[in-house]
């Protein structure tokens, strides 16, 4: 983990609260000068760090474990985890929730209409398989960060084909909800155009799931809204 991670991170944070390198000044009893110096350095004291992350309302933990997650790693599940969550919906369910969603135990009892005992097996039964850990009560996944789940085993199929059945019937089903979108386009391009359409797709994918990380630190959870994404393309035309 480099310094200039680090440093940039911050600056978006700061950018983020609309806090400037004036108001940062002053909080620090610095000049201006001072802080843009600071904050243009390869090397910044933890002190100076702590102080900044102090003025933002972040916890300097927060900003590594930010900086540690920025990048999208693929997993593969072990044919075990794959095999269990295929054959346990619910215990699916309840890894989803936590880590994906991240939605708090009550609500998860809420939703599923279990007990509190029922979630703590449920959640024992993750931890045997290696997907959770439980250390006094609080779960730590063992993948943290951004990830894809990737490989070709039938949890991965089933919930490739289901999830993007329910997700495009959820849209067709509302369409005059203005938050929900569908958009049927049929190109002609060169080799070249559709290979830099499905780059910058990916790429914009991937920015706006890194902001997601980001957010979920810099932002309250009320005004964090959920998005589910579903993209589809085929090299044929619609007819055939």
């Amino acid at each position: 983990m480099t310094q200039d991670l680090i440093i940039e991170t911050l600056k978006r944070i700061l950018k983020a609260k609309k806090i400037n390198y004036k108001i940062l000044a002053y909080e620090m009893g610095m000049s201006e000068s001072g802080v843009k110096k600071l904050l243009s350095s390869k090397d910044i004291s933890l002190g100076r760090l702590q102080r900044i992350t102090e003025i933002l309302g972040i916890s300097l933990v927060d900003i590594f474990k930010l900086v540690e997650e920025e990048e999208i790693k693929n997993v593969t599940l072990t044919t075990k985890q794959e095999n269990f969550l295929f054959e346990n919906t619910i215990i699916l369910r309840i890894f989803w929730y936590i880590g994906f969603e991240e939605k708090s135990l009550d609500e998860i009892k809420r939703l599923e209409k279990i007990t509190k005992e029922q979630l703590d097996r449920y959640l024992m039964k993750l931890e045997n398989i290696d997907l959770i850990k439980i250390n006094n009560g609080k779960i730590a996944f063992v993948n943290k960060g951004l990830y894809r789940w990737v490989g070709d085993g039938k949890l991965l199929k089933k919930l490739n084909k289901e999830w993007s059945e329910n997700t495009l019937q959820k849209v067709l089903r509302d369409k005059g909800n203005a938050e929900n979108l569908h958009r049927l386009s049929y190109l002609k391009l060169t080799e070249e155009s559709r290979q830099k359409f499905f780059e910058r797709l990916n790429e914009l994918t991937d920015e706006f799931a890194r902001k997601s990380q980001r957010e979920k630190i810099e932002k309250s959870a009320q005004v964090l809204k959920s998005l589910s994404l579903l993209f589809a393309i085929s090299p044929t035309s619609f007819l055939e």
